[in-house]
């Protein structure tokens, strides 16, 4: 067994130092990488570690795998807030380009939004970045020593680069004026070929040292043991240069405040013994060595960042606390000891959406409004990345606990949905037809949830076809990504597990389905960007009402019906004790229509849009629904892939019968669908209408067979005309694979699945009885017949292998469901 060495692990190893003119020739040698800006390394450090594509109704994005959390596990990951993070790097790079003025980033959003993991992930990335070998950040400290040998050190907590040792204006001999930085800047660009030259950041053409710095300089060239020496053999003899790395612990590079007022820089004494004053006092005689602390200082080359920003005790925080924040955003300098210094950091905000409304009816609060850029931090959308914040937090529950497998969905559908705003918008794009327009403003919550989250069938094909001016296509360009080669973006795209096509979710017609582009989703999820999600439940006020799920739960068992029933109960509450219950969109221009969602029908109004009460009922048709869906597939147990050949089978048949009964261009149709088995290798050139007929039975379900026959292979026609459905080249439809005919079949295939023919005498009544008894009289179970009882064994085993139900909790749902008339097994065997 190896053994832990922690002596290793705790092991420093100090940054390499170097003299000043090593520095200066690692410059010029290499400028861009001496040259950072704390915009420069933010956005470098957040692209260090990788990125993917996502895409969220229609809208491709890039996620940055630091808010994965990389650095402790995954705890404090950001899920679902890729357009927020998407508007901070914006921000950062047009910061770093220089494209505006310098502006500070104020996160506002509700509580428990995710805001304060965003910057933290952020400063974190900072912090690993600097640590990179390849990352060479300088600062320099004053080196003094004695005849005996004896050395202090002196540093500052600006942390400066020590090309600003360099001054932007020197008195030379006599009235002789010279500029050695620009001079050196120029120099560098000299030696650069044409596309090499470097855009030097107007921070370090103007910046200026602190006045303590300069002061010690100043002294060193006026003591007489240094007469005759110029300003650059001062600072070669007494300068050394060192490799810092950022640390927020430290204060180093990053500053983490909680109120305006800790803006202000403190002068503090320098605290030396008596040994080491004496050494300086041999350079610096009677010189009173001070050093300058504060949240400005320490977050010089870095990020600043304000927690909670504007919350204070009164009704505003009173404008001297923040009057250091409005010099820095509009000069990037501080006041210091009656001069300036210059600072260079970026500054992040966080705080919640009544406090920046106090602060927006300030009228001295104008200025610095206008150097900030507000960027909204709302309640998640998506229900897979609700999903993942309750898998993470309620790890230990779902360790201790039996939790029914779909607990977490739906509570991540009902929470979203109380997030949702109705579609108000009246311009719709011109070349929509009546009916789209109609469904865009009918659309119900639910089928808000799934457009939302839907995983898309092509997301390469969509990332092509983005009109020229989205913002994406200028977002891939600076990652460098070509979007016109799928080769450069295509391994970056990212699907998420829990995610289906719109067509699997069920919640759609045919006719529905075939007007919902891309385009339209984009629509859809841009009309009430950025305000959507600022209302209905937080996650925290969710984890609240899940634990109390589990105390009310009987023994270890959490089952999604006890979930529902606390809903109820916090419903009828009221906003007294639970302050979300007010906390809702505005009400919809018109009630959401009368709808069926599984075995449940919703009159009009309700469950809509705001109606926590009323969206109860539908997360509870939507597990009705999941449930009935679960328990058919366990009953059938079918192979996939025969089903996908029986449905692709009937598919090929009924063109060949459509072919046939067109008598006036058969001679031409039938030829196009006549094909050779592949079970048999015998040319079909007939249509098995036996055969057509059994499928039949199961899909038309009222429909007269000859209509449906018709329609369904009119339907493939269609889709296969919107090339929506491409069979591959020279394959029939049976031996075809890869052209999404699954996809464009999906409510037909799932018909299909869930039936099954039994072998043997199994009667459905008894197969019910037979749980019934499982559950209540062991006795009685076992009196039921040998098949019976495999039967139902196979029932279970198939709901624990395939949906991770336990044992017990298995049972209880297939109880519950034929309690509550959600499955019918007469109407899944025969």
């Amino acid at each position: 067994m190896t053994s832990f060495n922690y002596q290793e692990l705790l092991r420093y190893h100090r940054k390499k130092t170097l003299k000043f003119s090593e520095f200066v020739d690692a410059l010029i040698q290499n400028p861009q990488a001496h040259l950072q800006t704390s915009a420069s390394l933010i956005s470098e450090a957040i692209r260090f570690f990788g990125l993917e594509i996502v895409i969220r109704s229609g809208e491709p994005v890039f996620s940055y795998n630091i808010f994965k959390d990389l650095f402790s596990g995954g705890c404090n990951a950001v899920f679902g807030q890729e357009f927020c993070i998407k508007r901070i790097v914006d921000v950062v790079e047009s910061a770093k380009t220089e494209a505006g003025p310098n502006r500070g980033i104020v996160m506002v959003g509700p509580p428990a939004s995710g805001k304060t993991n965003i910057v933290d992930l952020i400063t974190l990335a900072l912090e690993e970045y600097t640590r990179q070998k390849n990352v060479k950040l300088y600062t320099f400290f004053f080196c003094f020593q004695n005849e005996g040998g004896r050395s202090v050190e002196v540093r500052t907590a600006f942390h400066h680069n020590p090309l600003l040792l360099f001054p932007t204006v020197l008195q030379g001999n006599g009235s002789e004026i010279s500029r050695p930085r620009q001079e050196l800047l120029e120099y560098i660009n000299s030696k650069r070929k044409e596309h090499e030259k470097i855009n030097v950041p107007t921070y370090y053409q103007n910046a200026s040292l602190d006045k303590r710095t300069l002061d010690i300089l100043q002294s060193l060239l006026q003591n007489p043991l240094n007469e005759g020496k110029s300003l650059f053999d001062i600072i070669e003899e007494y300068i050394q240069v060192e490799e810092i790395e950022f640390s927020s612990a430290q204060g180093r590079g990053i500053s983490n405040i909680d109120e305006m007022a800790r803006l202000r820089i403190k002068i503090e004494p320098f605290d030396l013994s008596s040994e080491d004053m004496a050494t300086i006092n041999q350079h610096l005689p009677g010189k009173i060595l001070y050093q300058y602390d504060g949240s400005i200082v320490g977050s010089n080359r870095g990020i600043l960042h304000i927690h909670d920003a504007f919350g204070v005790t009164g009704e505003h925080v009173p404008e001297h606390d923040y009057k250091p924040l409005l010099m820095l955003l509009g000069s990037n300098r501080v006041s210091v000891e009656s001069t300036q210094v210059a600072v260079d950091n970026t500054v992040i905000l966080t705080t919640n959406i009544e406090e920046i409304q106090l602060l927006d009816s300030q009228l001295t609060s104008s200025k610095l409004l206008d150097r900030i850029e507000k960027i909204p931090v709302n309640y998640l959308l998506d229900a897979n990345s609700e999903m993942d914040i309750l898998k993470r937090d309620m790890a230990n529950m779902r360790e201790e606990y039996d939790l029914d497998p779909n607990l977490l969905k739906i509570a991540a559908y009902y929470s979203v949905m109380t997030r949702f705003m109705a579609p108000i918008r009246k311009k719709l794009p011109e070349s929509w037809s009546e009916a789209k327009k109609a469904l865009f403003h009918s659309i119900t919550p639910e089928q808000k949830l799934f457009i939302y989250s839907a995983h898309i069938e092509d997301p390469v094909s969509l990332i092509q076809k983005l009109p020229h001016w989205h913002p994406f296509r200028n977002a891939a360009m600076q990652a460098g990504i070509d979007l016109e080669n799928k080769e450069s973006f295509e391994h970056f795209i990212s699907r998420h597990p829990n995610a289906i096509p719109l067509r699997q979710s069920e919640m759609f017609t045919e006719e529905q389905l075939s007007l919902i582009n891309d385009e339209f989703m984009r629509v859809l999820w841009n009309e009430h960007y950025p305000n959507e999600g600022r209302y209905g439940i937080s996650i925290r006020q969710l984890q609240n009402i899940m634990r109390n799920t589990i105390t009310n739960s009987e023994g270890r068992k959490v089952h999604v019906g006890i979930f529902l029933s606390q809903l109820k109960r916090v419903i009828a509450e009221g906003p007294n004790l639970h302050h979300w219950l007010s906390n809702t969109p505005p009400t919809p221009e018109r009630p959401v229509k009368p709808r069926k969602i599984g075995d449940m029908n919703y009159p009009e109004g309700l469950g809509g849009y705001g109606d926590f009460a009323g969206l109860v009922q539908v997360v509870k048709g939507l597990y009705h629904y999941m449930v009935r869906k679960e328990i058919t597939i366990c009953t059938v147990d079918r192979d996939p892939e025969q089903i996908e050949t029986d449905l692709r089978r009937y598919l090929q048949h009924a063109l060949l019968a459509r072919a046939h009964h067109n008598k006036a261009f058969s001679h031409v149709m039938v030829p196009k669908y006549v094909f050779i088995d592949p079970f048999t290798g015998e040319k079909v050139e007939e249509p098995d209408l036996h055969y057509m007929r059994s499928i039949e039975k199961i899909l038309s379900g009222d429909h007269e067979h000859a209509i449906f026959r018709q329609e369904i292979a009119q339907r493939f026609l269609d889709l296969q005309a919107h090339e929506e459905l491409k069979i591959e080249e020279g394959k029939s439809i049976i031996a075809s694979r890869n052209d999404k005919l699954l996809h464009c079949f999906a409510r037909e295939y799932a018909t299909l699945l869930s039936h099954r023919k039994v072998d043997g005498n199994i009667n459905p009544e008894l197969l019910r009885d037979a749980f019934f008894h499982k559950k209540n009289d062991p006795v009685q179970y076992l009196n039921q017949s040998p098949e019976i009882r495999q039967f139902v064994e196979n029932i279970l085993n198939n709901m624990s292998t395939r949906f991770r139900y336990s044992d017990a909790l298995a049972l209880d749902t297939i109880v519950f469901a034929l309690r509550k008339n959600i499955i019918q097994f007469e109407n899944v065997i025969s």
